[in-house]
């Protein structure tokens, strides 16, 4: 392989640790508070896992390293960091600041159940790990997910950090601000805990890799993407989990009318 070979064959690979590294750092700001930033860089980590993907198949670019590197970097940016992301949102919706969770955990005072909803927000890493290691090995999911993907399910969790952060910048009262009844430690703590399972589950969603751009074959991802686009446009912040509710939901009718068209 001549050099030109090698950079290309390793281009892939390179923005994979990319979208790695987008997910250290939003670890890392998730941890000083910065949530909004931290919401950013795992934005920006889904498109270079986009973009490991498309460049891998442009080029014709097959390779095991590189689809385990995927997985990793995956694990790391959309199990790991919206997590923790989440769970830093909850404790500062229970404390107004990141300084009693830290006292919290360094004397590990946990005196009342409040003390342990921050805690659920671990079985997002917990399925997403589960969900990474089924895609490798499940022959069904050339051509569609069985199971909600990470990228999806990051995507409905930020909704949670992003609304906490726009509310309390949007507060130019001396007084707390008020929040709607989704940011309630409580309802994130349970959303938290229950909606990861869909990751693992037998659930077959929509493929968004396009081979083909015509309308035919690929109705339902530009039904998905034009409804998306308008979703944000009209409700902002509060679009990302519409999104996903309407992509599990155009998936399921997909899925309906394809196997109705087959008998």
């Amino acid at each position: 392989m001549n050099e030109k070979g090698f950079k290309l064959f390793n281009l892939p690979n390179l923005i994979t640790s990319s979208n790695f590294l987008c997910g250290v750092f939003a670890i890392i700001f998730a941890f000083f508070g910065r949530i909004e930033l931290s919401s950013l860089l795992l934005l920006i980590a889904m498109i270079f896992d986009f973009l490991d993907g498309f460049i891998a198949r442009k080029i014709n670019v097959i390779s095991l390293i590189g689809k385990d590197l995927d997985s990793l970097a995956d694990l790391v940016s959309f199990g790991l960091a919206p997590g923790i992301l989440m769970f830093i949102t909850i404790e500062l919706k229970l404390n107004g600041n990141l300084i009693e969770t830290y006292l919290k955990f360094h004397d590990f005072k946990f005196q009342n159940y409040t003390d342990w909803l921050s805690l659920c927000a671990l079985s997002i890493p917990f399925f997403s790990m589960f969900r990474l290691a089924k895609f490798n090995n499940d022959s069904r999911q050339s051509d569609r997910f069985i199971g909600v993907p990470t990228p999806t399910n990051t995507i409905f969790f930020l909704f949670f950090p992003l609304l906490y952060w726009k509310i309390g910048i949007e507060n130019t009262t001396p007084f707390e601000p008020t929040y709607p009844w989704v940011l309630d430690p409580l309802v994130m703590a349970t959303t938290a805990l229950v909606f990861p399972i869909l990751l693992i589950s037998e659930i077959p969603l929509l493929s968004l890799k396009i081979k083909d751009y015509s309308l035919k074959n690929n109705r339902f991802q530009y039904l998905l993407l034009g409804i998306s686009l308008i979703t944000i446009f009209f409700f902002q912040i509060y679009a990302l989990p519409i999104i996903v509710i309407l992509y599990v939901t155009l998936s399921i009718i997909e899925t309906k009318t394809t196997k109705h068209h087959e008998i």
